[in-house]
C-alpha cells in the first residue's frame, strides 16, 4: 500500500492541533472549575499554585518528561491531563481519516468545522467529567446549539425532506436521550445524572438513531472493560462512583465515524450466526 506523503504530512498536524486541543480542553476545563479568568489568569499548578511554563505545558512531552508531576513541587499532576490530551489527537486525525460526508463542496466543509469545534466541547467535557464527575451546562449547552447547526446542516447535505426532520429527530434523540432520562426519572437521578441526558440530546442530533444505539452499546462496553478489571484487581469498590461521561464521549466519535461499519459487521454476524 502506497501512503502519499502530503496525507501524512496532514496526519501529523492534524496530531499536533488534536495535542494541542486535548491541552487546552485541561485549562479550560481547570478554569470552568475554579471561576478563573480565561483570558488574564495562567496556567499553574493545583498543588503549589506556581505559574507553569511553556515547557510545562508541551502536550504529551511535558507530561512525559516530568513523570507526571509538577516541576515544582513534585506532586502528581494527574492521568486526566495526558488523557485529554490524546482524546484530542485521536479524535482530530480520526476525524479527517473516516469522515463520512467527503469534502467536495462549502456544505461538507463546513459540517466538519462545526464537528471539529464540537470535539472541542466535547474534550472539555471529557476531563471535567473524569476529574470532578460533572457535565456543567456552559459546556452542554452551547454543544447541543452546535448539534442543532449540524442536524440541520446534515439534514439539508441528505436531501431530508423538510416535513420528514422532525420524525428524524425524534428517532434520534429516543435511543440515548429518551432511554437515559426514562432511568433518570425512574431511579431519581441514582442510575444515571441529568448530564448524561443533556449529552443524550447531542447524540441525538448528530448521530442516527441507529448509530445513536451503536454509541449506547459501545458506551457500556468500553465502561465495562474500564470497570470490571479494576474491580477485579480490588482498585475500585462497586460502591465507587465512576463517571459515565467520558465512556458516552468517546462511544460518540466512534459511532459517528463508524456506526454504519459496525451495524454492517453485526449483521453480518447475525447472518452468520443463523446459517
Amino acid at each position: 500500500m502506497i501512503i502519499h506523503m502530503d496525507i501524512i504530512f496532514v496526519i501529523i498536524i492534524y496530531i499536533i492541533v488534536g495535542l494541542c486541543i486535548g491541552s487546552f480542553a485541561g485549562a479550560v476545563a481547570w478554569r470552568l472549575h475554579e471561576r478563573k479568568d480565561f483570558v488574564s489568569d495562567r496556567s499553574e499548578c493545583e498543588h503549589c499554585h506556581h505559574k507553569l511554563s511553556v515547557l510545562d505545558l508541551i502536550p504529551v512531552f511535558s507530561w512525559v518528561f516530568l513523570a507526571g508531576r509538577c516541576r515544582y513541587c513534585k506532586k502528581p499532576i494527574g492521568m486526566s491531563a495526558l488523557a485529554v490530551e490524546l482524546f484530542g489527537a485521536v479524535a482530530f486525525v480520526a476525524s479527517y481519516l473516516a469522515w463520512p460526508f467527503g469534502f467536495d463542496n462549502w456544505l461538507p466543509i463546513g459540517l466538519f468545522v462545526l464537528w471539529l469545534v464540537a470535539v472541542v466541547f466535547m474534550a472539555i467535557l471529557f476531563v471535567y467529567d473524569l476529574r470532578w464527575k460533572l457535565l456543567p451546562d456552559r459546556v452542554t449547552f452551547p454543544l447541543i446549539i452546535l448539534g442543532g447547526l449540524f442536524f440541520v446542516g446534515k439534514q439539508i447535505l441528505l436531501g431530508t425532506p423538510l416535513a420528514s426532520w422532525p420524525l428524524e429527530l425524534i428517532l434520534g434523540l429516543l435511543p440515548v436521550a429518551g432511554l437515559y432520562m426514562a432511568l433518570y426519572v425512574v431511579s431519581h437521578g441514582k442510575w444515571v445524572g441529568l448530564g448524561d441526558v443533556k449529552f443524550g440530546i447531542l447524540i441525538g442530533l448528530v448521530l442516527s438513531w441507529q448509530s445513536g444505539l451503536v454509541a449506547l452499546f459501545l458506551a457500556n462496553l468500553i465502561g465495562s472493560a474500564y470497570i470490571l478489571p479494576q474491580l477485579a484487581l480490588g482498585n475500585m469498590k462497586r460502591s465507587t462512583k465512576v463517571p459515565f461521561g467520558p465512556f458516552l464521549i468517546i462511544a460518540t466519535v466512534i459511532a459517528f465515524l463508524w456506526g454504519r461499519e459496525v451495524i454492517d459487521w453485526y449483521t453480518r454476524l447475525l447472518s452468520v450466526g443463523s446459517l
